[in-house]
């Protein structure tokens, strides 16, 4: 898990994604449960709070600074040890190589075998690769040629396609005295891809090998990359090095990854990188860049072309265009076909071009040099046709990354005075190279204000984006790409950007602009590819947060706002009529309400905010009804929004709103607020059924704090209005499971088990009207501590272990374990005591260590301890249950612990003895009871 979490680092792994790379296809049934458990284990191993591994949606999300990863350090380090010897340090450069090759601990992501980490294993081993082939190359430059030759033969043999290690290998053995061996490995080579690929070694090999065979003098002594032919060169092709690159930035943040795979990419016989992104994510900064780093290993020289395919103003160029500035790079005079030429110069020569602002494929493709040669290619599209080429898409910096970026820019000491407003105007510029370029130079140039006068302009300019950085702005380049789209898409755009919440799926954004799914999804995949949006995971988009900003100003259609919050209400009253009829649907159902809580939430305040407040209170009670368990700590915000809408638009639902809150609040353990809400509802009669449910939550309450008598009178006056009434729609059913589940508990606190399990019966009989949205599991746990009372023990264990299958299912973890725990103590009723152990300890690993609930299972496991005989660990327990309960001031607890010690040290103990029932027999006083019996987990049921 913790392989998966991190081959994914700093993005959401869906849930689903994490159990196909653990389990592969033979999941266990248990596979949701078991890996919310490993992420605790992951959390707990590794000291992580919720910031650094969080829950996102249905998914999970491991933040991990590039420090942290080895995978990151050692590409980090090949790119320091290219800088060094750049700068002509080669020992500072090998120390460099040699750190980061000591990271190794043989293949990466062992065990894990999905795609994802069988590309990203591959990657790192050819980066392992073309590292050996630095360090053995560093120790010829050196003239440690006896270090180089055993690692180049290895190399050699491991990979017996890399031309590069036999090239370096040749050139040792040679400078070593052994020219037969060099030949030989020329020979070796030649056979093996003449008989295999059916192909001839590349040029670097020939030129190598021929010089072998004639001595030349400059093979002795001369770096293998800086190794020239000496065969006259034609007469129009230039004798020195070109480098038409545009100057280089003097600092460049971040990229490591991407530089390090066009590094090790550099020696290959013809590659073609096409390097992809949104506007102003800094792909030409990062070509131009690149290109600069790899120029030396390109003797016939650096090209660049502008191809002005998204250049305001301009007309992107044509083929003849762009091969006539090629051909004038290279000093060859044209004559004739433009293409014919350029094919037949290029074809034994080895140079780097790049390829800038591409329009499409078309543009690029008769381009392509026919010699050993680089290409990149950068656009804002992604070239998906363009044969044999390698895509790598440009994102935005990472945090830390951007923050050194605009240092740089305003300067260390202006940046350290005020670090709270850096972070603030990197978050604002969302790690966009282009927007942090902009801001940075506009702080430059105004000395005399402080980062926090730029930082509030920001975020007052973010609302009208086109005037964000006057003539030179990132609107701009978002409006030639945006300028470049279909009306659909462009109406899609909008849709994408005006929708409030993180991403959206195909349907919603369907619904915005009038349009089938279908034709929706292809309009969608044509912004991916163009970068206008994101596709995080199938079927959902996304935007890059200042890019939505500009979306969001295409349009002030109000429409689009009332059909997207329409569909939602229509989709959630569906997929809740799926869920209530537990057709074949439903966990599809499921599914859809899980993803979309998030989106629901913030259309609920986009409702409240854009005047729609009847949308706003309808939606949140329509996923309350079938959400209501999971939705968690989303759930307060989502009802207090509704209602406020209720309140202000006066179409009923505030009672209703008001008692969901309650039970929110009640969840959350704000049982103080859920009671003054609960109090205040029971004071509004404007509907009896509420009311009446009102007063049963109130009951269900009472009995939480240990008031019997008030619990059992709200419970009685809740049932007696329901009584008056003919129907009851699912919330009086729900109201009246509730008055006889807590009647039942009462009567059993009181000593009448007989009774209480009539009260239990019926409303567990009550439940099957509720279907999928009933409280069962609740009132099974309560039904079956009756029935172990009441050595009933068989019956009891199969109301228990549905309860427990229910609970895994929607992962309540706290729910599993008091079903555990019960399940140990129906075990042990029944006379197995170690089926009990098994369960009761089972339970102890999904609590925390200070929650209620773990008091209640210690005091069961070490009643089970005992029933074994093993007296000494039951005391262990027992003690640590009444430290816990001590602690937490859960009298009730304290007492039953006091009273299982009494209970252990009585015959071998009486001081001991004497003092635990005294303790208990004050408490049981203070509580009210004539017996410190426990009181059952109860949680507000919802429905």
């Amino acid at each position: 898990m913790l392989g998966i979490l991190l081959l994914h680092a700093n993005h959401r792994v869906e849930r689903e994604e994490i159990i196909e790379g653990v389990w592969g296809g033979n999941p266990p049934r248990s596979a949701v449960n078991l890996v919310q458990k490993y992420i605790g284990d992951v959390r707990r191993s590794l000291v992580l709070d919720d910031g650094s591994l969080q829950t996102v949606g249905t998914g999970y999300l491991l933040r991990v600074a590039a420090d942290q990863l080895d995978s990151a350090q050692f590409t980090s380090g090949l790119m320091r040890a290219r800088e060094k010897k750049s700068d002509g340090d080669l020992a500072a450069a090998r120390q460099h190589l040699a750190d980061a090759m000591a990271l190794w601990r043989g293949p990466a992501y062992t065990g894990i075998e999905t795609p994802a980490a069988a590309t990203e294993r591959a990657c790192l081993d050819d980066y392992r690769s073309g590292a050996l082939e630095d360090l053995a190359e560093l120790d010829l430059l050196r003239g440690e040629i006896a270090l180089a030759i055993p690692e180049l033969s290895r190399l050699a043999a491991e990979h017996p396609y890399r031309e590069r290690a036999r090239e370096l290998l040749m050139v040792a053995l040679y400078r070593c005295g052994r020219q037969g061996d060099a030949l030989a490995v020329f020979d070796e080579i030649r056979r093996l891809l003449a008989d295999e690929l059916g192909a001839s070694p590349g040029h670097g090999l020939q030129r190598v090998h021929a010089q072998i065979l004639r001595a030349d003098p400059a093979l002795g002594s001369t770096p293998v990359k800086e190794i020239r032919p000496s065969v006259p060169l034609p007469a129009d092709m230039p004798a020195a090095r070109r480098n038409c690159l545009p100057r280089d930035l003097p600092y460049f943040a971040g990229r490591h990854d991407e530089l390090a795979r066009l590094t090790v990419s550099a020696d290959d016989r013809a590659t073609v990188y096409t390097v992809d992104g949104m506007a102003g994510v800094g792909k030409t900064a990062f070509a131009v860049h690149a290109g600069h780093m790899l120029a030396d290993r390109f003797p016939d020289g650096a090209l660049f072309v502008d191809l002005q395919g998204h250049s305001a103003g301009k007309t992107p160029l044509t083929v003849e265009e762009i091969l006539n500035v090629l051909l004038g790079q290279l000093g060859v005079t044209l004559a004739g076909d433009a293409g014919a030429q350029w094919r037949a110069k290029t074809a034994a020569l080895r140079l780097l071009v790049v390829f800038d602002n591409a329009v499409d494929e078309t543009q690029v493709a008769p381009l392509l040099p026919t010699g050993p040669s680089l290409v990149i290619v950068t656009s804002r599209a992604r070239l998906l046709e363009l044969d044999g080429a390698r895509p790598m898409s440009m994102t935005v910096l990472a945090e830390a990354e951007a923050e050194a970026f605009f240092t740089h820019l305003v300067g260390a000491d202006r940046a350290s005075a005020e670090p709270e407003a850096v972070a603030q105007i990197v978050r604002l510029c969302a790690g966009l190279p282009l927007a942090l370029r902009l801001s940075g130079a506009r702080l430059a140039h105004r000395t005399t204000w402080p980062v926090a006068h730029l930082s509030a302009q920001l975020a007052r300019a973010r609302r009208r984006l086109p005037k964000l950085f006057a003539d030179r702005e990132v609107a701009l380049a978002f409006r030639m790409s945006h300028e470049q789209l279909s009306p659909v898409d462009q109406q899609l755009f909008s849709a994408l950007g005006r929708h409030p919440g993180a991403d959206a799926d195909t349907a919603v954004l369907a619904a915005m602009i009038g349009l089938p799914d279908g034709r929706a999804d292809e309009a969608l995949q044509r912004l991916v590819d163009v970068h206008l949006a994101e596709e995080p995971a199938p079927g959902r988009y996304r935007q890059h947060d200042l890019l939505r900003q500009y979306a969001r100003g295409m349009s002030d259609d109000p429409g689009m706002t009332e059909k997207m919050l329409d569909h939602y209400l229509t989709a959630i009253t569906e997929a809740a009529a799926c869920v209530e009829e537990n057709s074949p649907g439903t966990g599809a159902a499921r599914v859809w309400l899980l993803a979309e809580r998030a989106n629901v939430l913030a259309a609920t305040r986009c409702a409240a905010a854009e005047g729609q407040g009847g949308y706003a209170w309808q939606l949140a009670i329509s996923l309350w009804h079938v959400l209501g368990r999971d939705l968690a700590g989303d759930s307060i915000e989502l009802l207090e929004h509704a209602l406020a809408a209720a309140r202000e638009t006066a179409e009923g639902g505030e009672d209703l709103l008001r008692t969901l809150l309650a039970l929110a609040h009640w969840s959350a353990g704000h049982t103080a607020r859920a009671y003054d809400l609960l109090t205040t509802s029971a004071m509004q009669r404007e509907n009896t059924e509420s009311h009446a449910h009102t007063l049963a939550l109130l009951a269900l309450m009472h009995l939480h704090r240990g008031a019997h008598a008030q619990a059992a009178q709200h419970a009685q006056t809740a049932f007696d209005e329901l009584a008056d009434l003919a129907e009851l729609s699912p919330l009086g059913i729900d109201a009246k499971i509730i008055t006889h589940w807590t009647r039942g508990v009462v009567q059993w606190l009181e000593g009448s088990p007989e009774t209480a399990l009539a009260h239990l019966r019926t409303a567990y009989a009550l439940c099957g009207d509720l279907g999928q949205l009933s409280p069962n599991d609740h009132v099974l746990t309560a039904l079956a501590r009756c029935l172990i009372e009441l050595s009933a023990a068989d019956e009891a264990l199969d109301h228990l272990r549905r309860a427990c299958e229910l609970r895994q299912r929607i992962g309540d973890r706290d729910g599993e374990a008091e079903a555990l725990t019960l399940i140990g103590a129906a075990h042990r009723a029944m006379g197995d005591a170690g089926a009990a152990l098994k369960s009761q300890q089972t339970a102890m690993t999904l609590l925390d260590d200070g929650s209620r609930l773990r008091v209640y299972a210690r005091l069961e496991l070490g009643r089970t301890l005992a029933a074994l005989g093993d007296g000494t660990e039951a005391v262990r327990q027992h003690e640590l249950a009444l430290a816990i309960a001590v602690r937490g001031g859960h009298l009730r607890e304290q007492a039953q612990a006091h009273d299982e010690l009494a209970r252990i040290y009585t015959g071998n103990n009486p001081g001991e003895a004497r003092k635990h029932q005294q303790a208990a027999a004050d408490l049981a006083v203070r509580l009210g009871l004539t017996c410190p019996k426990s009181l059952p987990h109860l949680r507000p049921a919802g429905w």
